[in-house]
């Protein structure tokens, strides 16, 4: 009895060694074909702009992703030394500008294939960048640091309002006008191109602000954690909540055409539609997209009428139709 039953378990893992040996070339298969993939479940996507029909988005490792094709399909890159991209943006000229958390800028051209890097001359951490519409370059970070370059990123001039706190969105309505928001619920604003800066009144309960998007020097609003959306109708002075109906955290806000959209966590999507003169009465609803996004969605841009690109984490990079 004893040899039968030896027997029978000696039978029974060669049948299973071989049954794990005829899976384990299709499990290889699949690991080939996910490598093959443009995008990669350790994607963290950060960021995304576009530029005309270019598309491109930017995260950890290295990673840049772009579409020539407005994201029907995709090409991958990883930047020498594999940096964490923390956001992108365009200038005036099309061109790609992209920040590095290592005190750097990436600059490439209108298509996005080619990048170089110049180094930002900072000691402190940098949080968020703009492109103004004159083409200069803006940088802000910790201890209210504000820095700027007019001959791209070749040289800075660097400022503080000497406080110990971090700007995290920098947002530009002209060459002039430009609000900064950070740690703290700390709102400031520059009315002669960044000469000088003055304090606008906080946000509620010291909120941190993840973004913000500005119609004009008198309406805005900010997304934060917890689903909180902030709106200012008198340029900042005041700011009352709106509902957006979740508790989801929210890290990006973009305008396309008439409507305002918000993405952030467990691939939350909101829109809301924007009147000329209204008084920040609009209302939030889900955007039923419809894609496997799992979890964060932190970049978003607008790319046709009614059509946004989003990215975020896992990989998750789609343009996805809003229905507006």
């Amino acid at each position: 009895m004893r040899r039968s039953a030896l027997l029978t378990q000696l039978l029974t893992f060669l049948m299973l060694a071989g049954v794990a040996g005829c899976e384990a070339p299709l499990e290889l298969e699949r690991v080939q074909a996910q490598l093959q993939q443009s995008t990669q479940r350790s994607d963290l996507l950060q960021d995304v702009a576009a530029s005309g029909e270019a598309l491109v988005a930017v995260g950890n490792m290295g990673t840049v992703l772009t579409s020539a094709d407005r994201g029907q399909s995709w090409q991958r890159q990883t930047l020498e030394g594999k940096p964490f991209l923390m956001a992108v943006t365009t200038c005036p000229d099309d061109s790609f500008v992209a920040l590095d958390y290592a005190r750097k800028l990436w600059f490439s051209d209108t298509e996005g294939m080619r990048w170089e890097s110049r180094p930002i001359d900072t000691v402190e951490t940098v949080q968020a960048m703009a492109c103004d519409p004159a083409g200069k370059l803006w940088v802000v970070g910790s201890f209210s640091t504000i820095l700027s370059s007019d001959d791209g990123g070749n040289t800075w001039s660097e400022t503080s309002l000497n406080e110990d706190l971090l700007f995290t969105t920098i947002r530009f309505l002209d060459e002039n006008t430009a609000y900064l928001l950070g740690e703290f619920g700390t709102v400031v604003r520059t009315t002669d191109g960044g000469a000088t800066w003055e304090n606008l009144e906080y946000l509620p309960d010291e909120f941190y602000p993840q973004d913000a998007h500005f119609d004009n020097d008198q309406v805005g609003w900010v997304v934060g954690l917890t689903g909180t959306v902030l709106v200012t109708t008198d340029g900042g002075n005041s700011w009352r909540r709106q509902d957006s109906g979740t508790a989801a955290p929210l890290y990006g806000i973009t305008r396309n055409g008439g409507k305002l959209y918000v993405v952030g966590g467990n691939g939350t999507v909101l829109q809301s539609s924007v009147q000329e003169g209204h008084s920040g009465d609009n209302r939030w609803t889900a955007v039923e997209h419809g894609k496997p996004i799992r979890f964060y969605l932190r970049g978003a841009v607008p790319v046709a009428d009614g059509e946004l690109l989003v990215g975020g984490g896992a990989g998750a990079l789609y343009v996805i139709d809003t229905g507006a």
